[in-house]
């Protein structure tokens, strides 16, 4: 294993626990998933979960099946994008006393789980986690806009974090941790077929270099115990990357998922395997 496990060991299957005595949705009652609405492994690869508070996370795991990081590296998130006036977006903070499913709370689930829940302003959307041979896939819709006049769609956005810790300054750390992330790299391709693949040791900006929407990724490092992740969306669905400017991949990079205005949200999914 390529982290220091020792951390983990007191707390295994801390993976975000959430206080069972706050769960705004229905909670798991035992390890690794106390306090979850939903728990998904698969083979040892990964482990996806929704909170009680709504916020989805993934844990890319070792060979033993655990957790590679303390921290969650790689966390999923549901919500409602308003447009300001000015052409700002603003996310809207979910209300978790507002979340609920009509489903009990549970553990590799063998049929699709929704749940739904309000931001501020009331406005309304809903989840769907359906359970994918590989992983995960997840798809949502917003279902009323409240009390909120600016125009408004529901988005998935991912957030990843490879590496937690920046390899400093010593001109030896830097290069042990050239040596490690050398071989990290995101293959892409794009709506229009076009495919390209980023370095995550190159400094660049994936909005620039891309240029367009994404159909698939896939991504492969080190820092993940050498796992490779694939995402994937549905034809009327697009995937891009949030513009962070300039700076490489392994610090860390955003990626946000939403469908194309008219299509039925229903029918479009975004699906997240790891192998």
């Amino acid at each position: 294993m390529k982290n220091d496990w020792i951390y983990i060991s007191v707390a295994l299957g801390i993976f975000l626990t959430p206080s069972a005595a706050e769960a705004d949705l229905p909670g798991l009652k035992e390890q690794p998933y106390l306090g979850y609405f939903i728990g998904i492994e698969h083979r040892k690869k990964m482990r996806f979960g929704v909170t009680a508070k709504g916020q989805g996370v993934i844990d890319p795991l070792d060979d033993d099946g655990k957790p590679v990081f303390v921290k969650v590296p790689f966390q999923v998130n549901f919500t409602i994008i308003e447009t300001l006036p000015d052409g700002k977006m603003v996310r809207k903070q979910i209300n978790s006393d507002t979340l609920a499913s009509e489903q009990p709370a549970n553990e590799d689930p063998k049929s699709p789980i929704t749940f739904r829940g309000k931001v501020t302003g009331d406005a309304a959307f809903e989840v769907t986690v359906h359970p994918e041979r590989g992983g995960v896939a997840v798809t949502g819709k917003l279902t009323d806009k409240g009390t909120l006049i600016n125009p408004l769609h529901f988005e998935i956005s991912l957030d990843l974090k490879p590496y937690p810790n920046n390899p400093g300054d010593e001109p030896a750390k830097i290069k042990s941790f050239e040596e490690r992330a050398e071989k990290d790299v995101l293959k892409y391709v794009t709506v229009s077929r076009k495919r390209g693949k980023i370095e995550f040791l190159d400094e660049t900006n994936p909005v620039t270099v891309v240029g367009e929407s994404l159909s698939s990724l896939n991504f492969k490092t080190d820092a993940f115990d050498d796992n490779e992740f694939e995402i994937q969306t549905t034809e009327k669905a697009k995937i891009t990357f949030a513009d962070n400017g300039s700076k490489p991949l392994w610090n860390g990079f955003n990626l946000h998922w939403r469908v194309d205005e008219g299509a039925d949200a229903a029918a479009q999914r975004l699906t997240i395997t790891a192998r």
